[in-house]
């Protein structure tokens, strides 16, 4: 079985910078394949502060945001 986990890269506090952080440790520590929803541009600003070169991290975009 194969787990892939989505995550709301827009919501709470501090993101999506922390939730970009959180993502990026749990796929370098755990292995767990990261879907990311969000604001491409800013999304996508924030995974660049990391070598996410070979990561299981994906980007889908959203560009509305409540």
């Amino acid at each position: 079985m194969s787990v892939r986990v989505a995550v709301d890269a827009m919501g709470g506090d501090f993101a999506p910078e922390e939730i970009v952080k959180g993502a990026v440790q749990a796929v370098r520590e755990l292995g767990i394949p990261v879907v990311l929803v969000g604001k491409p541009d800013k999304v996508q600003a924030e995974l660049d502060k990391y070598n996410t070169k070979g990561l299981d991290i994906e980007l889908v975009p959203a560009e509305e945001v409540i």
